[in-house]
């Protein structure tokens, strides 16, 4: 299996690192541990903070209508737009930005930034009116039921309004990383999760509002980390956007498009197998296990999905910078680190998870006999094999720090078109709608071993450039 990436030879790689002036940073001399304790751990919060708050969200909804739960997983589908965009964008441009730091080029990295904020915002404003215009067919392609079309609709109406800085939201938190402040971007989402709680009982709890209720929730607390905006234009950095970078550059955008488009693409693979379950569940199961798919997709798979993105965010300007930089040692240690630590954090969790399915299910069913019955079921399958999703997407992610992205985003794409959707399309066959459950964590299997593949020829790569 050999992928043609943009890596040039060991001999070149090093003569390279030893000819270009690095930006003065923590990221190149401080130690590694202690970095990945600051970055990849306040990344990790950061995401579950957010993930905590859709729990929360998830509380309070668990008191709705069967048709209403449904309806707001089918509209909760625009938060994954959001995220796949904010990737898209904030990684992309973070990855380049920590390159070219990491080479010297400082005031290349500020206009990088800045024409990337430009360009995310006049891209989500077209999107959100595309999506208002057409907001009846989308949801129904997001595999809403005649009966819960309207719900759908109704919830996502103001997730569709706000678009705009929600992407904008999750790209300043990652740039925020990226300009070694990982708390402040932590914090951003702190703020905004208290938010939403503050905002979620008083609308739904004390003034009866439901599902609306709901939707105002998310919509104000995920806008709250675009106040970051005032960090970048009045704090003390060197990457400060300018007015003179609304004229864009469409090569330096594709540069950054491209660099963001493995971790993209993991997510918009995600966003069609979401549309793809919904109606094959539809389809074989009903109402009952869309409902059940809403308590993973939503609350439960989402919180895991959201740490791990988080871990891999945060371990990203660590390696990008150093990478940069030519100190090829601190990357290997590095992305060891992130694999020691994400095996062992998420072994943990899925393990608790799987210990406490019951109450943890409890949480969001209401009461509801049948939907606590499969959800306690369906947690335990659905979630098994966790840990594999996230070191196959810690290793993509340390390709795309890199710019190496057809290595990372073959990892991402070869599990979801090679083994994800037959096994969506083929497990129910033989086993029904359980089948179908079974069909992710069964491709999460091979998925890890094209990964582990890739990095263990890394290891050996960057074992030649040390004695070269």
């Amino acid at each position: 299996m050999e992928i043609a990436d943009n890596r040039l030879s060991p001999k070149t790689e090093q003569v390279e690192a030893t000819n270009k002036p690095a930006y003065d940073s923590m990221l190149g001399t401080k130690s590694i541990p202690l970095l990945y304790l600051r970055f990849a751990l306040a990344g990790i919060m950061a995401n579950a903070i957010l993930g905590v708050v859709a729990v929360v969200d998830g509380y309070f909804v668990s008191g709705f209508r069967e048709l209403e739960v449904e309806g707001i997983g089918i509209g909760f589908t625009i938060m994954v737009i959001t995220r796949m965009l904010g990737v898209l964008f904030g990684v992309g441009a973070g990855a380049v930005i920590s390159l070219r730091l990491g080479k010297g080029k400082i005031e290349e990295a500020r206009g990088i930034m800045g024409q990337t904020l430009w360009f995310t915002l006049f891209f989500s404003i077209l999107l959100a009116v595309l999506g208002l215009v057409f907001e009846n067919q989308i949801m129904t392609l997001f595999g809403a039921s005649d009966e819960a079309l309207p719900y759908a609709v109704q919830y996502s109406r103001l997730l569709w309004i706000s678009l705009p800085l929600t992407i904008l939201a999750v790209v300043l938190s990652i740039l925020t990383n990226i300009d070694e402040k990982p708390v402040l971007s932590m914090s951003s989402w702190l703020v905004a999760a208290v938010v939403a709680g503050i905002i979620e009982w008083i609308m739904v709890a004390k003034y009866d509002m439901g599902m609306m209720g709901s939707s105002w929730a998310n919509t104000i607390s995920q806008s709250i980390p675009v106040l970051l905006i005032f960090y970048f234009w009045f704090g003390k950095t060197k990457l400060k956007p300018k007015i003179k970078d609304m004229i864009i550059n469409l090569k330096t955008i594709g540069e950054v498009t491209w660099t963001g488009f493995a971790s993209f693409s993991s997510q918009f693979m995600m966003f069609f197998a979401i549309i793809f379950f919904n109606n094959l569940l539809q389809s074989y199961g009903g109402g009952l296990h869309v409902a059940a798919f809403t308590i993973q997709n939503g609350y439960i798979t989402n919180l895991l999905a959201l740490v791990a993105l988080g871990g891999m965010t945060g371990l990203q300007p660590i390696i990008s910078y150093n990478y940069g930089a030519g100190n090829f040692d601190r990357v290997k240690q590095a992305i060891k680190i992130g694999l020691i630590f994400t095996v062992a954090f998420f072994v943990i969790v899925t393990a608790i998870l799987i210990i406490f399915a019951d109450p943890i299910v409890s949480f969001f069913s209401s009461g509801n006999p049948e939907l606590q019955q499969l959800g306690i079921w369906t947690t335990i399958v659905f979630n098994s094999l966790f840990t594999l999703n996230a070191v196959s997407l810690l290793i993509s992610g340390y390709f795309e720090s890199q710019e190496r992205n057809w290595s990372a985003t073959f990892i991402n794409v070869s599990k979801m078109l090679l083994f994800t959707f037959p096994f969506m399309f083929i497990f129910p066959k033989y086993w029904g709608v359980d089948g179908l459950w079974y069909s992710t964590p069964a491709s999460e299997i091979p998925g890890v071993l094209v990964a582990i593949y890739f990095i263990r020829k890394e290891f050996k790569h960057l074992k030649e450039t040390k004695l070269a």
